[in-house]
């Protein structure tokens, strides 16, 4: 099995994983944060394998890859327009998430845009060598990852800002 095989694989696992967060989120839950993180995470790892397979020039990708991922976690935690409303229980220890239409298609844009690079690396080989591409290689992923860590912490640090009872029995 070569290394494009377990990158297929990896793309498939993450893309299946994703979808069946974005349905796990669609109704209304009472979820652990560890289930609220996991899409973070997710992403996180699933960046790392497409960096690891396409960068030509691994310092530039990094770099980008910070970049973006600073910038798409300063814009998640600074706008504040539909996040939704958590409420934790105290005694249960689990956060009570509302129904998040939002996510299925977030997460369908982010499952797009590392297909993208599969494709792209695949049929026109000789791009990963180009730095334009290894700087967007870098710096999509970065955006997405940052995204989704900005608003996921943005939606934890907003509960007592809010003025809800913030323990409160579900």
């Amino acid at each position: 099995m070569g290394a494009y095989d377990i990158l297929t694989g990896t793309q498939l696992c993450m893309a299946v994983a994703m979808i069946a967060y974005g349905f796990y989120f669609k109704k209304k839950r009472t979820c652990r944060v560890w289930y609220f993180s996991g899409p973070a995470w997710l992403i996180a790892i699933w960046s790392a394998v497409v960096l690891y397979y396409y960068t030509e020039y691994p310092f530039l990708t990094i770099l980008c890859f910070l970049m973006g991922f600073f910038l798409g976690m300063g814009i998640g935690l600074w706008v504040k327009k539909g996040l939704p409303e958590l409420t934790y229980c105290r005694e249960r220890r689990r956060l009570q998430c509302p129904p998040m239409k939002k996510v299925m298609p977030a997460y369908l844009i982010v499952c797009v845009v590392f297909a993208s690079f599969q494709i792209v690396g695949y049929h026109f080989s000789f791009i990963t060598h180009s730095w334009f591409f290894n700087e967007v290689l870098g710096f999509a992923p970065g955006l997405c990852t940052g995204l989704l860590w900005g608003r996921g912490i943005a939606m934890l640090l907003d509960i007592p800002v809010r003025g809800q009872q913030v323990y409160k029995d579900i």
